[in-house]
């Protein structure tokens, strides 16, 4: 191994670790209820501790499908690192640990603009990184990750009229990522 070339199942190795840290750092903002006067438990359960916990799931299961990207696009990957390869790594770790702020955040205020325009425009950039770092692997860009990127944005423009429930466009994602890899093998 030359000077200065990084073990690209080392790279993998430290992006599973902060993928793990940045999801333990996203349980830890969730609040247990606690009820003050005029409230029961349960209603401050409903109100503020679920919305949280659902958020966090919603949040969970995005890093999950970009870890499982990232994992295949490590795959792809020869024994040496290449340095385009480093740098987009490390830009979508450092989105991916963004990520707890832009839940808090979002928690704090859920129909606002702004905070649905910071998560989602985290979760998007995120996305965008995850795709360089697979066209660093195999050359292609992904188009199922710009599909995607496009998907986080539209819960923005729907923030005001819905609140956080506009994050229930990002499970477009799903049937449209199939319907895509679908017809990918069907031209194949």
């Amino acid at each position: 191994m030359a000077s200065g070339s990084l073990n690209t199942r080392r790279l993998e190795s430290f992006s599973d670790g902060v993928i793990a840290v940045a999801i333990t750092l996203m349980v830890l903002r969730i609040d247990p209820p606690v009820a003050g006067p005029g409230s029961t438990l349960a209603d401050v359960f409903m109100r503020e501790t679920l919305p949280a916990i659902i958020y966090f799931l919603i949040t969970f299961a995005v890093i999950v499908i970009f870890w499982r990207h990232h994992h295949d696009a490590f795959a792809r990957l020869p024994a040496i690192c290449t340095p385009q390869t480093f740098v987009a790594n490390m830009a979508f770790l450092a989105t991916v640990c963004l990520l707890p702020f832009g839940l808090e955040l979002f928690n704090d205020e859920t129909a606002s603009l702004l905070t649905v325009g910071v998560y989602a425009g985290l979760m998007c950039i995120a996305t965008l990184l995850l795709n360089a770092l697979w066209w660093t692997a195999t050359g292609q860009v992904r188009p199922e990750g710009i599909v995607s990127a496009i998907v986080f944005l539209m819960a923005i423009p729907l923030a005001p009229l819905v609140g956080g429930w506009s994050l229930i466009v990002w499970w477009l994602d799903v049937p449209v990522g199939w319907f895509m890899r679908w017809r990918r093998s069907r031209a194949a």
